[in-house]
């Protein structure tokens, strides 16, 4: 809930009232959200921490209780900004603006500066708010089942980027160099897509007939005192109904007659519906009936809070052992987030070469079984990902690369390389790369097996050269094709739809031809 100033009857029921009935059925986070009213309020912040202070008063006499569900300061939770920025790297503006809230909201708020960027995330800052906890379900009422939808779209792209995918028997890939399909691990998804759970949020109209709302000016605060309410009830419309008390009216149709089905007692909306309808209750005594139905709930609430605010620091200690139980749950989806997207805050993923002989430090390089999750990535980051492992860590140092333009790299006499790597079928011992149709002088041919094992050949011109010409001819603008087939113990590579398999075993670490 936004710390903008004192609640009123429609953030009770729309909310609260809803809040303290499903900490007794469900583990909840409830949060101040004091970022979100920055997105709007950013230009006088004076009475923010007072607000915040307010609110936390208001969810304690309402009913919530720490002893049942957590309570916190959202900045206070300093992952939630972080994990904001992170989405919105990937998240496309579009989204943003079609949220229906958006426009909305710059209209009825016209008399401030909303072309912000905050303003705009701030749908972004509520999936943050949300994915960080991996909920299963989301309490809201209808008119934000939009911003829900948001959030699992972004849960949804999130997971499609970064969570760990399984590979999955299937047809062979068209796509160059890339030979294994793959899809989501159902079972390691980092971020839940949570449900919307529907609660209720009666109709509940402002004293002025419209939906009640601090900015209209037509709200009954939790904190106005019974003269108060009634003096607000009283100069209620009655939605144009009844010109004469003699006229009979219609409660289904008007403000007040709304407020008494949520507020007043069975037997009271009983009393005036039928006094309505036939004109037997005038509506001053309906609005004073109406006015002290609504005390009644909240004059409860009212006395906790006295008692509350006598409390400074319990308030303050209830919302710093929330921050910090918030923090420890929202930390370890941190810790899976940035690992994924590469800011992990330890060794992992760092490659610490091992002090050995040369022969056994190229063995073990070859081995890249600690780099399956490479096989989701695109050909072009997957050759990449492999050329660099294979010229970092297998590649005698005495030869040098520099690279040219794409898969072309250059050698010290400058002789031109091909640099190309692929993934096998499962079982089927065979590669298949699309290469620039190009010159080279030498094919570097990276061949990472289905026992997480790299094979390198390292092929001089003159053992492909008539073959290429016809398929770099055939092959136009487009993608030259290359396989490899191992067979027998031996492997072979073709060039473009030749007839001719072109023996490469002897080519496997071949570095001599440098």
């Amino acid at each position: 809930m936004r710390p903008t100033g004192r609640l009123h009857l429609g953030n009770y029921m729309g909310a609260l009232y809803n809040w303290v009935n499903l900490q007794q059925d469900y583990d909840c986070y409830f949060f101040i959200a004091d970022l979100h009213a920055l997105t709007t309020d950013y230009a006088d912040p004076s009475r923010l921490k007072q607000s915040i202070f307010d609110i936390a008063v208001d969810f304690l006499a309402a009913g919530l209780n720490p002893g049942k569900c957590t309570i916190f300061i959202q900045s206070h939770v300093p992952q939630h900004a972080e994990l904001h920025l992170l989405f919105s790297m990937f998240t496309p503006l579009g989204w943003l603006e079609r949220v229906p809230s958006y426009k909305d909201q710059q209209e009825q708020l016209r008399e401030k500066d909303l072309a912000t960027y905050g303003f705009l995330g701030y749908p972004l800052l509520q999936s943050a708010d949300i994915l960080l906890y991996k909920p299963e379900f989301v309490p809201v009422g209808a008119d934000q089942v939009a911003h829900v939808e948001l959030t699992r779209e972004v849960a949804r792209k999130f997971n499609n980027l970064y969570s760990p995918k399984r590979i999955v028997d299937g047809p062979q890939s068209p796509t160059p160099g890339f030979h294994v399909q793959t899809e989501l691990d159902p079972d390691r998804l980092i971020l839940n897509e949570p449900q919307v759970l529907l609660t209720p949020s009666p109709k509940l109209p402002g004293t002025d007939g419209r939906k009640m709302s601090k900015s209209y000016g037509n709200a009954i605060y939790l904190t106005d005192s019974l003269p108060v309410i009634l003096g607000k009830t009283h100069a209620m419309s009655n939605g144009g109904q009844r010109p004469t008390q003699q006229d009979p009216g219609n409660p289904d149709i008007c403000p007040v007659g709304d407020l008494h089905r949520v507020f007043s007692e069975s037997y009271v909306d009983a009393h005036v519906r039928a006094g309505c309808l036939n004109a037997t209750i005038r509506c001053d005594e309906c609005k004073q009936l109406c006015g002290s139905s609504i005390f009644a709930v909240i004059q409860p609430i009212q006395q906790r809070r006295q008692e509350l605010q006598n409390k400074p620091d319990t308030i303050w200690e209830v919302l710093q052992n929330g921050s910090e139980r918030a923090q420890k749950t929202a930390e370890v989806v941190m810790k899976e987030v940035r690992a994924v997207m590469g800011l992990s805050r330890d060794l992992s993923a760092i490659h610490i070469p091992k002090h050995l002989p040369p022969e056994e430090r190229e063995e073990e390089s070859r081995d890249l079984s600690a780099y399956q999750e490479w096989l989701v990535l695109e050909p072009a980051a997957l050759t990449r990902n492999i050329g660099e492992l294979w010229r970092r860590e297998i590649l005698p140092p005495e030869i040098v690369l520099k690279q040219d333009s794409g898969e072309m790299w250059l050698t010290h006499n400058k002789r031109r390389v091909c640099v190309s790597a692929a993934f096998t079928d499962k079982n089927m011992n065979h590669w298949r790369f699309g290469v620039q149709a190009k010159s080279y002088e030498i094919l570097a041919l990276l061949c990472w097996d289905d026992a997480w094992k790299l094979h390198d050949f390292i092929v001089p011109q003159k053992q492909y050269l008539a073959d290429w010409v016809i398929a770099k001819k055939q092959a136009g603008k487009g993608p030259l094709w290359l396989e490899v087939k191992k067979h027998a113990g031996h492997f072979h590579l073709r060039i473009g739809s030749s007839e001719n398999w072109i023996d490469i075993t002897d080519n496997e670490r071949n570095y001599a031809i440098f």
